[in-house]
């Protein structure tokens, strides 16, 4: 077969050449998906799952932003908390527990979203650390029927962590972590206490919030409820209560502040109360937002406060409607600029000597020191005395 031949000499050739590329990925197929599985089983240590986020953030975030208006006050913190055990962005968000006898012994709850939540004195000193919960991102607490209840969200298993808080130890209720929808990412928590009910409302990603009635019983544990959804067009995560008035405060990152009525039959359509950009007094992002709301006065008394993390400041507005914006500040720790802040908390609460009329706590996001040496984040304290003395706020 003079013709044939050398067409079966060429197809017997080529055989053990497709033969080889075909192993060859196969191979290549089989040792991806070894490095996939070994990856995610990695990424289940709290050590790896930080290191490989604090990569991330090192290689693609840099820290810069606009500068606030010519003249906003400086003001120096008091005291600020030790730093989380984790580099990078890993700290965001504290609440306040007042100590009911004895204020200069109230606490801070602080998350520490690569794994925990750490519970420090009013020196800065950690007492208690609760570990091993995710990514914990938004913290708050009330008491209810005698008892301090602490939620915070983890991002990571869309859930809501519940505790109680004991002596200065969290303690997890049964039934607890619950279920909390998320649309995308789970960001925000913040809650909202009537004479009877506990209410937690949760933010995502997505801009959607949702409502939980939480039900706390001394056998069955921490229950939720959604109640309703609500929902802005974009990005949100700080949010707050004041439970007075009955308004739920959220910070839509992009775009502002919004208002609604925080009663679960309320209505739906919320209330642009503060704008980002050149005709606000606002720089994105928006992010964490807190009530100052003084016990022994009206629900229309005090201010509400927000992280302009665009330009590393805080702004101050009247708690009340038209929400009059009274102005803002920025903060410093020993002359170390204070800024790009996630989650803020503050209280009325009369805290012993260093804090006479309350205190203000911020996550400082600051990520490498002057030197540019990587410094791990921490929270720091600031007297209200001294915010009221810099914006002039004392009640006209």
């Amino acid at each position: 077969h003079p013709f044939g031949a050398p067409a079966l000499s060429k197809v017997a050739k080529q055989r053990p050449l497709w033969g080889r590329l075909v192993r060859g990925l196969l191979t290549f197929v089989i040792a991806v998906a070894a490095l996939a599985v070994s990856f995610e089983f990695a990424m289940q240590n709290p050590a790896v799952n930080g290191a490989v986020r604090c990569t991330v953030q090192e290689t693609f975030y840099e820290q810069r932003w606009e500068s606030p208006p010519p003249g906003t006050p400086v003001i120096e913190a008091t005291a600020v908390t030790e730093p989380v055990r984790d580099a990078c962005d890993a700290a965001d968000d504290p609440a306040i527990w007042v100590h009911p006898s004895r204020p200069e012994e109230s606490l801070i709850i602080g998350t520490n979203k690569q794994r925990s939540l750490n519970v420090y004195g009013l020196n800065g000193r950690l007492v208690d650390r609760r570990d091993n919960l995710g990514a914990p991102n938004n913290a708050d607490i009330r008491t209810m029927a005698g008892r301090t209840i602490v939620a915070a969200s983890d991002k990571d298993g869309a859930e809501i962590e519940v505790f109680e808080l004991i002596d200065g130890t969290l303690l997890p209720l049964s039934g607890g972590p619950v279920p909390a929808k998320a649309e995308e990412e789970l960001y925000g928590l913040c809650l909202y206490r009537t004479q009877q009910t506990l209410f937690a409302f949760s933010t995502d990603k997505s801009g959607l919030i949702v409502q939980y009635r939480l039900g706390v019983d001394p056998t069955e544990g921490i229950t939720a409820t959604p109640v309703r959804e609500l929902g802005l067009p974009s990005q949100i995560e700080g949010c707050a209560v004041d439970d007075a008035a009955g308004r739920l405060f959220v910070g839509e990152e992009d775009i502002g502040i919004w208002s609604f009525d925080a009663s679960p039959d309320g209505a739906s359509e919320g209330t642009l109360i503060a704008r980002t950009g050149s005709d606000g007094v606002l720089t994105a992002d928006v992010e964490g937002i807190a009530i100052y709301a003084p016990a022994s006065s009206a629900s229309n008394e005090g201010f509400l406060i927000a992280s302009s993390q665009g330009n590393s400041s805080y702004a101050v507005f009247d708690r009340a409607p038209p929400h009059r914006f009274r102005g803002r500040f920025q903060l410093a720790f020993q002359g170390e600029l204070i800024g790009d802040t996630d989650g803020l908390e503050v209280t009325a609460a009369p805290l012993g000597d260093r804090f006479p009329r309350g205190m203000l706590v911020v996550q400082d996001g600051y990520i490498r020191d002057a030197a540019g040496a990587r410094r791990n984040q921490r929270f720091a304290m600031v007297s209200w005395a001294d915010i009221e003395t810099a914006l002039s706020l004392q009640p006209d």
